[in-house]
This record gives structure tokens, C-alpha cells and sequence, in this order.
């Protein structure tokens, strides 16, 4: 396993090349650029700036930022590296992250929502749209698009990013995932006129109502639609039927109609045994079944791992420029460089149908920089890698400090 593991990473600079060779309306001075950049974004050890890129050959830091003034069309380039996701099980993802940013020359600085930290907080958002693959359960980046501090409504702004999209999500999908802060009619409206059905969160006190199955009375009138409200501290199990049960949750689904969505919806109650509390999910597709709701949803949380492992190993937020293109290319490079690694080693990492390896973003950065430092050092003595016992120092120097994440 860790020879294929050591083939896929030698063979990603020529993936991601080809990647973006295949584009169309780029130059090929920023083609080569791009090219270059994804190996020394897997490879920096250092902080993810200009200068600190401008220090590992190749390119200067004036270089660098003159490509990065202008917005490279990372938007293709997923559509042609995940293509083959089309053919599988898929759905979408979206998620808002804050990165803490200071500067009021910089683009879109304001206050913004941090669910680290449970509060609002001075700095900038990212939108990040992405594809959860179902069967191998991972996610892959679509987009990353900053949010717009001037907006008179930033639903608006969620809505219009996610509806450009929308012909390329079809292609995948016909569900999106989305956190409980867009349990709104207005987002849940703009998607179902996409194409898409949501599956969201919501709160605890949400205002719902049984459907009326009984007989109805004859005559003039308006017919009986509904048959209480829900009170959801005491639900009526006997309306319920349970769609999942292991030994800490029972999961009950229903049709049921949403007040503040006007339309019926499939319900979701998430029942906790050892703590007593419960949850709410909300499904716009009343057909789809509750136990397959429930699975989605938690998929949903891969998209916030993926984004974990961009901040932490690809320099998410290290980013020191203030423009709009130069920040969105940047969000985007992080992004994008963790879901190719993804794409080329999580498939490796399966033992069996149910186990899998763990994937560590550091472990690839050590891999890539310890290329680079072999590569330079025996480049400059002049070592030739076709002598047998050089060849295994070098792979041996490859995986010194390999690790799990």
C-alpha cells in the first residue's frame, strides 16, 4: 500500500498538469505557473506567502503576485479533475468558514460568524461549495468564493453563488447539504428552483404540524390539512415510524408540514438515549427515505474535515494579500491542492469495505518537502539516481517523518 501511496504522489505534478493544460483560455506562461504552484503549495514548509514561495526557486515574489492579480478558473479545473465523480453516487455540499483578517484595505473584511469560537468575529468569509462522494465518503472542492461584506443580503449572495453552479451540481446531484442556518424559505426556495433538495438542520423549537390522513367532511369548505402542532419535548411515536436505530440513537422520520418553509417536508427526529436531547433534520424530498436523509447529512460534515485539513496543512488562512482576485486564488489553491491529494491517495487507503487508513494531509507535505530537499542536495552533488544504492537513500529520504493524522 505505501508503494502505491509513494507512486500516486510522484505522479501528481503530472496529473495536476495535464489538468490544467486541458483548460482553455489560459496562456501558457500561467498554465506553467499553476503548474509549478500546486507542487510547492504541497511541499512549503513555511508560512503560505509571497515571499515565502519566492524563496523555493522558480519564480520571484513579483512573479508570483502579478499571476495571483488575476482570478485563475479553479471552477473548470474541478469539473475536468473530478469528472469521473459523474458516473458515481454523489451529493453537494455548502458550508461558510471564518479566517481571522485584519486591514481595512483588505476585500470583504467585516464581522462574521465563527462556529469555532460561537460567536461573531472580526475578519473574513468563504464560501466553499464541494462534492461528497457517498460510497467512498469524502469530499472534493468545487469553488471557493469570499463573502461580500457589502451586500445588502448575504442569503442573496449564497443563492447566487450556489445557482451558478447549478447546471454542474445536476451533473452530480440532486441534493444539497447545508448546515441549520439555511433553514430559510428563501434559500430552500432558490434551490428547489435549481433542480436541488435540500437537507438541512433545524432548530429545536421549529414550528411544524401533522398532516390530517383522517376522513374529511362532506360538502363546502376547506378541507382539514393538518392535525395539531408538534410539540416536539413529546412527540406522538405513534405517528412516527423509526428509520434507524443503534445503541446511543433512534432516528423517527414523518411527512410533515413546515410553517415557516410553507410546504411539506420529510422530518428527521434524532432521539439521543444516554443524554435525552434530540435534533431536527429537514428533507424537501418526501420520498427520499429517512435512514438515507440521515446518512447524507452526516456526509455532510466531510466537506468541514476537508476544510480542516486546508487550514491546517495548506495555509487556508496565512494568506497576506488583500485584493479580491488574490485572495480568492489563494482560498482556492488551498482548497483544491488538499482535494487532489485526496483524490489521488484516499482510494488507497481502503483495507476492507468497512476499514480504511486514516488520510494525513502532513504526511503528504513531509513526502513533497523531503522530495525537494533530496532532489536540491543530490542534484548538487551530483548523484546519479540509476545507481541501485543511491536510488533506495533517495526513496528512503522520501518518508523521513511519515505520519498518521
Amino acid at each position: 500500500m505505501l508503494k502505491k501511496i509513494t507512486t500516486a504522489l510522484s505522479k501528481a505534478v503530472g496529473f495536476i498538469s495535464t489538468s490544467i493544460n486541458k483548460l482553455s483560455g489560459l496562456t501558457k506562461p500561467c498554465k506553467e505557473f499553476f503548474s509549478w504552484m500546486f507542487e510547492r503549495w504541497w511541499m512549503l514548509p513555511t508560512k503560505y506567502n509571497f515571499l515565502s514561495f519566492g524563496r523555493y526557486g522558480g519564480y520571484s515574489e513579483k512573479a508570483i503576485r502579478e499571476q495571483f492579480s488575476r482570478k485563475f478558473p479553479f471552477a473548470e479545473l474541478s469539473q475536468e479533475v473530478f469528472k469521473p465523480l459523474e458516473k458515481k453516487h454523489c451529493i453537494a455540499a455548502f458550508d461558510q468558514t471564518h479566517c481571522a483578517k485584519s486591514g481595512d484595505k483588505t476585500f470583504g473584511v467585516g464581522k462574521f460568524w465563527s462556529g469555532t469560537d460561537s460567536r461573531v468575529k472580526p475578519g473574513i468569509e468563504a464560501g466553499c461549495l464541494a462534492i461528497i462522494d457517498v460510497a467512498d465518503r469524502t469530499a472534493y472542492s468545487l469553488e471557493v468564493v469570499q463573502t461580500p461584506v457589502d451586500t445588502v443580503n448575504q442569503m442573496d449572495h449564497y443563492t447566487g453563488f450556489i445557482g451558478r453552479h447549478g447546471d454542474t451540481l445536476l451533473r452530480y446531484t440532486d441534493y444539497l447539504t447545508a448546515d441549520g442556518f439555511f433553514m430559510k424559505e428563501g434559500f430552500i426556495n432558490a434551490m428547489l428552483k435549481l433542480g436541488l433538495h435540500v437537507i438541512t438542520k433545524a432548530r429545536h423549537d421549529c414550528n411544524m404540524k401533522y398532516l390530517y390522513h383522517g376522513p374529511q367532511h362532506k360538502g363546502k369548505g376547506r378541507k382539514r390539512k393538518f392535525s395539531g402542532k408538534i410539540d416536539w419535548k413529546n412527540i406522538d411515536r405513534r405517528r412516527w415510524k423509526v428509520c434507524y436505530e443503534d445503541e446511543d440513537m433512534i432516528v423517527y422520520e414523518l411527512e410533515v408540514w413546515s410553517v415557516s418553509l410553507k410546504r411539506e417536508v420529510k422530518a428527521l427526529y434524532l432521539f439521543n438515549k444516554e443524554k435525552e436531547s434530540y435534533a431536527i433534520l429537514v428533507c424537501t424530498d418526501t420520498a427520499l427515505m429517512g435512514a438515507v436523509v440521515w446518512d447524507y447529512y452526516k456526509l455532510r460534515f466531510q466537506i468541514e474535515f476537508l476544510i480542516r485539513d486546508a487550514k491546517s496543512y495548506a495555509g487556508f488562512e496565512d494568506c497576506q494579500a488583500r485584493s479580491e482576485e488574490k485572495l480568492y486564488n489563494h482560498f482556492n489553491m488551498s482548497m483544491m491542492s488538499t482535494s487532489v491529494m485526496k483524490w489521488l491517495v484516499w482510494p488507497l487507503l481502503r483495507v476492507n469495505e468497512t476499514e480504511r487508513k486514516p488520510f494525513s494531509m502532513k504526511s503528504i507535505k513531509n513526502w513533497f518537502t523531503n522530495k525537494y530537499l533530496t532532489e536540491t542536495i543530490f542534484s548538487k552533488l551530483g548523484l546519479d539516481l540509476s545507481c541501485n544504492k543511491i536510488k533506495k537513500v533517495y526513496e528512503e529520504c522520501l518518508d523521513i517523518g511519515a505520519m498518521a493524522a
